[in-house]
């Protein structure tokens, strides 16, 4: 049965076969209704939530999950902000001076929060090196290896294509690397897709790897206001980079299609509009799990009467 693709492993391995006979006696054999299917597909939403930390656990666990949740998301965000990053390249060269001053401000304001965010993300792996160190020396390697390897080998391959990429990029024109050549761009789109690979296993690996630490409760309320405050960097960057998009849509349209200048031109190119809704929807992942760990360290801090509350 294909729906029961939708619940987790673990959940199928155990009760799969049981929800099948359960199934299959309602429906007589016939066509399973739309009815059922709903039910299905909710009963399945709720398990995935659980196991994302989003039900069903403790007040410190969903703190955890939550945090975890906002580096995803950061990971996604990267993805975007690499893309508009790229996108922006020699904007000023084509933008008058006289109306180079907002999305001049916008983008330093991206480019400053962009180093905090990477600094915010730094500061949280570093406070669980300790307890990483912990656990590898209590034999705990085994249970985490097979994640961490994986995202380096996408890293090393990652590394190889960026290089080859980089002497290919020199040789050829700007307007050839901003999409006037189709095979270096399709080059370039696949480089960007194993970027995001790498940088979503490396999520997956610290997913993995920081749900078998033990994190005190001061760890898990300095990892928890980290991840708050990188959601709220994350929310100042996707404004920034819509104030830069739109000023300079403004003041220089026939940038974003590579245009002479003075020409007419939209702004809305693929180029800029999927990394910044890749921004958008990372920062609302990210707005997400922030405030459902601020919601678990606040239960998890309270008197245990309260929490039932």
């Amino acid at each position: 049965m294909r729906l029961l693709r939708l619940y987790p492993a673990a959940w199928r391995a155990r009760y799969g076969q049981e929800l099948a006979s359960l199934i299959e006696e309602l429906e007589g054999g016939a066509r399973m209704s739309w009815r059922v299917r709903l039910d299905v597909l909710r009963a399945a939403a709720r398990e995935r939530a659980r196991v994302f930390g989003l039900r069903g656990l403790q007040p410190g666990e969903r703190a955890r999950e939550g945090s975890l949740l906002v580096l995803r998301a950061w990971m996604l965000f990267v993805v975007g902000g690499f893309g508009v990053l790229k996108a922006s390249e020699q904007w000023q060269a084509v933008t008058p001076v006289a109306k180079r001053g907002l999305p001049s401000a916008a983008f330093d304001v991206l480019a400053v929060t962009a180093v905090v965010g990477s600094l915010l993300v730094a500061a949280g792996v570093a406070a669980s090196l300790p307890r990483l160190l912990a656990l590898i020396r209590g034999g705990g390697w085994t249970r985490i290896a097979r994640p961490i390897v994986r995202a380096i080998a996408l890293s090393v391959l990652g590394a190889g294509l960026t290089v080859g990429l980089a002497a290919w990029a020199h040789s050829l024109t700007p307007a050839a690397r901003n999409g006037h050549d189709a095979l270096y761009g399709a080059a370039f789109l696949g480089w960007v897709v194993l970027g995001a690979a790498c940088l979503f296993a490396w999520a997956a690996a610290a997913s993995a790897t920081a749900r078998r630490l033990t994190i005190s409760p001061p760890l898990l309320r300095f990892e928890v206001w980290v991840g708050a405050t990188l959601s709220a960097a994350m929310v100042a960057m996707t404004i920034a980079s819509a104030v830069w998009w739109g000023s300079l849509a403004r003041a220089a349209p026939w940038f974003f299609e590579g245009r002479p200048v003075g020409s007419d031109a939209s702004a809305l190119a693929a180029n800029v509009v999927i990394p910044v809704a890749l921004m958008l929807l990372a920062s609302a992942l990210g707005l997400g799990g922030a405030i459902r760990a601020l919601r678990a360290l606040t239960q998890a801090s309270a008197p245990p009467a309260l929490r039932s509350r």
